[in-house]
């Protein structure tokens, strides 16, 4: 079963929202759709393992352990009376080669931190954890390629034993099905769980007044609203939706862009633009945020991982629908 949900990552949130909001620069725009595509790659494995079933195993998916002071992101842990599989997921494109320890792509030269590498320092990073904790377990890994325009031309069967592509991630997922998860797996998972931290590396800001304020069309992503009762139309793409829903993606838009920078009402309605009354921002805010402080000295913390998480737990108590454009 999954354990963990797989979410979009911090930083590619925080791009996104600024790509709506600014222009993003070059190295920005390269790493964005970095990310994009990594977290499709994910998204299409855990469809296919969804497939294929995981209901005898522990699924650890997207988390950050610590161990022996310091902290590693794993894509994937799968856990069973074996032990622990580590799935490393790469959605790489394109004809790559191995020679050694090197691989190259043939379009851009040599991967300085390639995925073999960042597979075995997870799986080593396991191996530490084990002697840390006492507790006996085997440890492996896989490099999973899920996309189909992916090609590896190697010679060497290490690597290849190693390495998942497409074609045969199905079969590897199903194989699976032979494991189980008895009282071993579930000490082990405990295991895991106590060493689990939120990311600490995520630390991009920027300041209040570098991006624009306003709201924007969740179909198209236009500026160019009409004020209506309770909601906005978009006046590009003919898009409708309600106060709340942009009052909502202005929260989370302000969690990923700001960090720590306190959010007020005062500055929900110089970030909104004023476009949506201040009792209605009121509203919001008490109804998505933890409220800290009293009065005029409150400040709100949004209590949604993200704009998404928000509109799909408070679905059932939302009044006013919302009318995407197609």
């Amino acid at each position: 079963m999954f354990i963990t949900l797989r979410k979009l990552p911090e930083e590619l949130l925080h791009l996104k929202t600024l790509r709506a909001r600014s222009v993003l620069a070059a190295v920005d725009a390269d790493k964005l759709m970095r990310l994009e595509r990594g977290s499709a790659g994910e998204r299409e494995y855990d469809l296919l393992f969804d497939e294929a079933g995981h209901g005898n195993l522990y699924v650890y998916r997207d988390i950050y352990l610590q161990i022996e002071g310091s902290v590693t992101q794993y894509d994937t842990l799968i856990i069973s009376e074996s032990g622990i599989i580590v799935n490393e997921i790469k959605n790489f494109t394109g004809d790559y080669r191995v020679e050694g320890s090197m691989w190259t792509h043939s379009g851009g030269g040599q991967i300085p931190d390639d995925a073999a590498s960042q597979l075995r320092r997870a799986t080593g990073k396991l191996m530490r954890l084990r002697n840390t904790v006492r507790f006996n377990f085997d440890v492996s890994g896989k490099l999973i390629f899920p996309n189909d325009n992916f090609r590896l031309f190697c010679d060497d069967d290490r690597v290849w034993n190693q390495v998942v592509l497409r074609a045969d991630l199905r079969r590897y997922l199903a194989g699976f099905n032979n494991e189980y998860s008895g009282e071993y797996a579930s000490q082990l998972a405990d295991v895991i769980e106590r060493h689990i931290v939120p990311n600490p590396y995520f630390k991009q800001r920027v300041e209040f007044d570098s991006v624009r304020h306003s709201l924007y069309c969740g179909g198209c992503g236009s500026f160019k609203l009409e004020k209506q009762h309770f909601h906005l139309l978009c006046m590009t793409c003919g898009s409708r939706e309600s106060n709340e829903t942009h009052l909502v993606r202005a929260m989370s838009d302000f969690k990923y862009l700001f960090g720590p920078l306190e959010m007020t009402s005062r500055r929900m309605m110089q970030f909104t633009d004023g476009m949506v009354n201040y009792r209605t921002v009121l509203r919001s805010l008490a109804k998505y945020c933890h409220a800290h402080g009293q009065n005029k000295s409150t400040s709100y913390e949004f209590m949604y991982y993200d704009f998404e998480e928000a509109m799909e737990k408070e679905k059932p108590n939302r009044k006013y629908k919302d009318y995407i454009a197609r």
